[in-house]
């Protein structure tokens, strides 16, 4: 989840000092902190990495053996390579990729990862959040979000949406924005809502059918289609 501040562990109730955390969409939510020795992936061992915990009630009962969230503490560690269309992740301390890559601008915010998208020649601030399901997630309340469903055929939708705070069902707008682009890159038709956000995102579904390389080395994010 780059979206992120901290990694967040499953646990049935809460260890540690109690701090207020807050969520894609502004709710509120007490957690616990702790330093977790060693949490492995594979084979890569992450050592002494601060974490919060919570009991995700809404979140583990989708996921068997759920075990908490990864966020940028863990994600800025090392490199990554998530391959989308084949379902396979790649960590490393080394370069995984070659110049076949586009390298997208990436601005910090917090540590958090923001990058420029642009319709029909303008450009637009976006977080790129990876836990967001969403492909194109606009706040209702946005200028943005406005001229879109003005423009194209929004339609009302209602589902169950999980953010900090547990399950929630929301109200929202969808709709299809015929093109986005990404640097010198076109994505087409993409699915977007707007809901209660508390910011503008891409998140995962954008890439769909992408490789995206998380380069902690050069601090940048590449893209392959």
């Amino acid at each position: 989840d780059t979206g992120a501040d901290f990694s967040v562990i499953q646990r049935d109730s809460t260890l540690g000092k109690l701090s207020t955390v807050s969520g894609a969409t502004n709710r509120k939510v007490k957690m616990g902190e702790e330093y977790v020795e060693s949490i492995k992936i594979g084979d890569v061992d992450f050592r002494n990495t601060f974490a919060q915990n919570a009991d995700l009630k809404g979140l583990k009962e989708q996921i068997p053996s759920f075990g908490g969230i990864i966020g940028r503490p863990i994600i800025n560690k090392s490199n990554w390579l998530i391959d989308y269309p084949n379902k396979k992740l790649r960590i490393s301390n080394e370069n995984l990729v070659n110049e076949t890559f586009e390298t997208i601008r990436i601005i910090r915010n917090d540590g958090a990862p923001y990058t420029f998208i642009s319709i029909e020649g303008i450009q637009y601030k976006v977080i790129i959040d990876f836990g967001s399901s969403s492909e194109f997630n606009l706040p209702r309340e946005s200028k943005l979000a406005k001229q879109l469903t003005q423009q194209h055929n929004f339609t009302d939708n209602e589902r169950d949406r999980y953010t900090i705070g547990g399950l929630q069902t929301v109200k929202e707008k969808v709709g299809i924005v015929p093109l986005i682009k990404l640097g010198n890159m076109e994505f087409e038709n993409v699915y977007t809502t707007v809901n209660i956000s508390s910011q503008p995102r891409i998140g995962i579904g954008f890439f769909k059918d992408c490789q995206i390389y998380i380069d902690n080395i050069n601090d940048s994010y590449k893209i392959k289609k």
